[in-house]
């Protein structure tokens, strides 16, 4: 594409007449030679004492401006990466779409994708997005700067931060949670693939967390010893994992989180069903949960496809809150990674291992934890880590665990996010129950469940949901005034409508 041209002025002088009558002798070379130095260092003179845009013209020049700007160079990465980039020059014309953009560039860098089981290899993957080092994606030639670094993601992917160098830092806007808070992300560890998040939520929204926790009574998300199993109503108690669990789906700042992780993740529109609910949690002294994996094995059952990387759908990243300080211990850990150049862990207080049993799991975990790639609980602070590599593959690094608690509580949360929509929504609960609440009254009602508000019924209306056994509903009115209170009871069917009496 033609860079613009404009011509500059061109700079006149004038020249005294000799005061004499005598005819004026040819100047020797010499002398033009120094009338042309002194010429060229006033005009240096002249640029360098201008300000910078008033710099006269010398010569008809080319100029990029800010609207006709030709050129811009970048270094272009496939999805997550940090190595291999190559550098390109780009023009508005390769960037009439996004798609046409991310096509271009898979013509120069290798694009790594989905595999789908009996058909042939592609000769090549061509990308379909492309996202800036900010996570912005890229739609116009507008969206990236002269320098930048750019990353392709093949179709059925999502976008994976890139880890570039420990302590690299992204400041990421929110655009879907109800606050807008801005988050910084931090790297951390490039495999398993970890990250620092700040200001990702505050003391009152922790504290708001810990509150519902001891509030939520429903009988599958009340407090309770943790469980491990892939499905909701076939869940095992395990010795491995000691701590106390609830899920918290419903309260503004359960959705707050969810929707703040998915404009962490870069994923472009909040999809209730491409996450598990708010996971609460608390361990109190010697609890703690081994090392495992957020992601289920690809052969988990044979009603699901498990591996991404084939085409399926799992846990793609678990983003975990802090929600209180703790005196000493419950870390998370990865076993499989070293602490970065330049962290070390705090001293083992001596009488740690008094606290277990010895060559115990929990005496196990209190080593690695004090020699592995750790995070620190601190109220407010939050990690990021992702199940799959940015090609989909399931990733066994990792791994992690829940360090043991010595002394104090823990209280935290998670959210698992998965790459498409999650198991188990075709499914249906045992004690699931479809109701309808009515509103005959001339004013309008709100209704609650438990203690959280969840939607105003006009006069004369009616609000269905879906629900379960041992739910409890109320509906109440502007001043607050209880005037219907239910517990669901399976019993009385699977359809139930529930009305204010008159």
């Amino acid at each position: 594409m033609a860079l613009t041209e404009r011509k500059g002025r061109t700079p006149s002088t004038s020249v005294t007449a000799p005061t004499t009558s005598a005819p004026a002798a040819a100047p020797t070379s010499g002398a033009w030679t120094v009338v042309l130095l002194a010429t060229v260092l006033a005009l240096g003179a002249a640029l360098l004492l201008a300000p910078h845009d008033q710099h006269p013209m010398l010569f008809p020049t080319r100029l990029l401006t800010a609207h006709n700007q030709t050129w811009k160079t970048v270094v272009v990465y496939d999805n997550g990466k940090s190595v291999g980039g190559v550098r390109l020059s780009l023009d508005p014309s390769h960037v009439s779409s996004g798609a046409a953009l991310a096509a271009y560039l898979s013509e120069h860098i290798y694009v790594d994708g989905i595999r789908l089981v009996g058909e042939p290899e592609p000769v090549r993957i061509l990308a379909d997005r492309v996202f800036t080092g900010t996570g912005r994606l890229v739609t116009s030639f507008d969206d990236f700067q002269d320098g930048d670094r750019l990353y392709t993601v093949a179709p059925g992917l999502l976008f994976v931060w890139p880890f570039v160098k420990l302590g690299h830092r992204v400041h990421i806007r929110a655009e879907m949670s109800p606050t807008k808070r801005d988050m910084i992300l931090e790297s951390w560890s490039e495999s398993p693939r970890v990250f620092h998040v700040h200001d990702f939520f505050t003391t009152d929204e922790a504290d708001a967390l810990i509150a519902r926790i001891l509030t939520i009574d429903g009988e599958y998300d009340k407090l309770q010893q943790s469980h491990v199993g892939h499905k909701s109503r076939a869940k095992v108690v395990s010795s491995h994992r000691t701590s106390e669990n609830a899920f918290d789906q419903v309260s503004p700042t359960a959705l707050a989180m969810r929707k703040r992780s998915f404009d962490l993740l870069r994923i472009p529109k909040y999809q209730d069903d491409m996450c598990d609910g708010l996971q609460l949690l608390r361990y109190q002294q010697k609890q703690a949960y081994i090392a495992h994996t957020d992601y289920f094995a690809a052969g988990t059952s044979d009603d699901w496809n498990w591996n991404p990387q084939h085409g399926g759908s799992n846990r793609f990243a678990t983003v975990f809150l802090y929600l209180s300080n703790v005196t000493s211990g419950g870390q998370t850990v990865f076993p499989l990674a070293d602490m970065p150049e330049g962290h070390t862990h705090p001293p083992l207080h001596p009488d740690a291992l008094s606290l277990f049993a010895k060559e115990s799991w929990e005496a196990d975990m209190v080593q690695s934890c004090s020699s592995r790639l750790a995070s620190y609980p601190m109220k407010t602070h939050a990690i990021l880590f992702y199940s799959q590599k940015p090609n989909g593959e399931l990733d066994p690094r990792s791994l992690h665990g829940g360090c043991p608690v010595l002394d104090g509580t823990k209280w935290a949360a998670n959210l698992w996010v998965w790459n498409k929509r999650r198991y188990g929504l075709d499914d249906t609960r045992a004690d699931t129950i479809k109701v309808v609440f009515v509103n005959p009254t001339d004013g309008p009602v709100d209704l609650y469940w438990s203690d959280t508000k969840l939607a105003t019924i006009k006069a004369h209306g009616q609000q269905p949901f879906s629900s379960f056994h041992g739910h409890r509903w109320a509906m109440k009115d502007a001043s607050g005034n209880v005037l219907h209170s239910t517990e669901l009871d399976k019993a009385l069917g699977d359809a139930q409508t529930i009305t204010i009496p008159a």
